[in-house]
């Protein structure tokens, strides 16, 4: 049975080929530079953010450098009846046939194993000549079950839905203000891209809504009171750039605090919302604790608030295009080396980004709509005069190639 299941999830074995229409991402690139050393490659993100088709492009990847077919494994763990072969090293090792040529073994859903941490560690420690790249859609999983065992063994890269170029590549021809429009209603995610219909994209959405909620909260990480869970949802959707102020949330929810922290955590490591903590440093007025919210996806947003409705029939489009460039800016983060921070001042003197790239930071103030030379500008240089200042509107984002690099020259 594991072999049928295996030459089922390995066709290229028999064909030679992959048999998908793979989109590339820019992301490719700088995997595919870590294949060559011996550590063991993680890719985590979402349920549906194209992790598995990473997988694939590695695996054509590959066979166009003239890697034998046998010499590469996939193995998707969603397949239960798989996880009889990751019980034994020795089974697991013998399966692969390990000899003097490189193995490439794939594991899709590593989180699906009881215990993968030790299983990969045991496996990495072998020094078999194996290099083994996983995929993962729960942090909350990976963390607890992989990262103590993974120490200077791994490299981790979360995978984010699609930026803004990609989108672009995803759906040529389409101008770049269109391009925006779809990001914002419809959100990012790669297999709604690429549906042409708006009522197959809601639907997309939906279901990718429905798995998660499903398979992640109510099958692996048993969550109970999944009422109170999408209310909490629809709370924090309705206030995305905000503020997040658990005691209002705790009144409203009419659940212990403990639970809404809990859920909050929940969300955040299984990619449906991001937290965004202040920058602080010495200037005694700043707030240095509460975080902002944002939704990793801002079609799953909508969603959540059953509005689809036209850029110009909405009120929301600031806060859209605010939480699009935090997204944008996670995107083109491969390495997840920069820090994003807020800033702002207890008499709600505030600047929406502060971006840490090594030693510089670079201020980001967001606006739908072109104006003036914002006040924060003025009050964040006197008292960090080395942090550049730049503002973004709809406007300069579509018109630049670069936005967060080159600045406005009205600025």
């Amino acid at each position: 049975m594991i072999k049928e299941i295996f030459e089922l999830q390995n066709p290229w074995r028999i064909t030679g080929v992959v048999p998908f229409d793979l989109k590339n991402r820019a992301i490719f690139e700088v995997i595919v530079q870590n294949l060559d050393n011996k550590k063991i490659l993680g890719l985590i993100g979402s349920r549906q953010v194209g992790k598995s088709s990473l997988l694939y492009l590695i695996i054509a990847h590959l066979m166009n450098k003239g890697i034998d077919v046998h010499d590469i494994y996939y193995f998707n763990l969603d397949d239960l009846k798989l996880h009889e072969l990751f019980k034994n090293i020795p089974d697991f090792i013998h399966f692969l046939q390990t000899g003097k040529t490189r193995k490439y073994v794939f594991i899709d859903e590593v989180q699906r194993l009881a215990n993968p941490g030790l299983f990969l560690k045991e496996i990495y420690d072998l020094n078999l000549n194996i290099k083994i790249v996983y995929s993962g859609s729960s942090q909350l999983e990976i963390k607890s079950k992989l990262k103590e065992y993974l120490v200077g063994r791994a490299r981790q890269f979360e995978i984010q839905r699609l930026s803004f170029s990609e989108f672009e590549d995803f759906n040529r021809p389409i101008t770049r203000n269109q391009a925006l429009a779809e990001m914002l209603i419809y959100g990012s995610y790669p297999e709604v891209s690429l549906e042409r219909n708006a009522t197959e994209k809601k639907l997309t959405i939906k279901d990718i809504y429905q798995s998660y909620i499903e398979k992640d909260l109510v099958d692996f990480l048993k969550i109970g009171n999944i009422d109170s869970f999408n209310k909490l949802l629809v709370l924090l959707a309705n206030q995305i750039g905000g503020l997040l102020n658990i005691e209002s949330l705790t009144k409203a929810l009419k659940i212990p605090r403990i639970e809404v922290q809990k859920y909050i955590s929940i969300l955040e490591n299984t990619f449906v919302v991001k937290r965004i903590y202040p920058f602080h440093k010495n200037y005694k007025k700043e707030i240095t604790k509460t975080p902002k919210i944002y939704f990793m996806d801002l079609g799953l947003r909508n969603y959540v608030i059953n509005n689809f409705n036209e850029l110009p029939l909405r009120n929301d489009q600031g806060y859209l295009f605010e939480n699009f460039c935090l997204l944008e800016f996670l995107a083109n983060d491969y390495y997840s080396l920069n820090r994003i921070n807020y800033w702002r001042t207890t008499n709600q003197t505030e600047i929406d980004f502060f971006v840490t790239k090594g030693n510089s930071i670079n201020a980001f103030e967001v606006k739908w709509e072109k104006t003036a030379v914002p006040k924060s500008f003025k009050t964040i240089r006197k008292y960090y005069p080395e942090i550049e200042t730049s503002v973004v509107s709809k406007d300069r984002f579509l018109q630049s190639k670069n936005p967060f690099i080159e600045k406005d020259p009205a600025y």
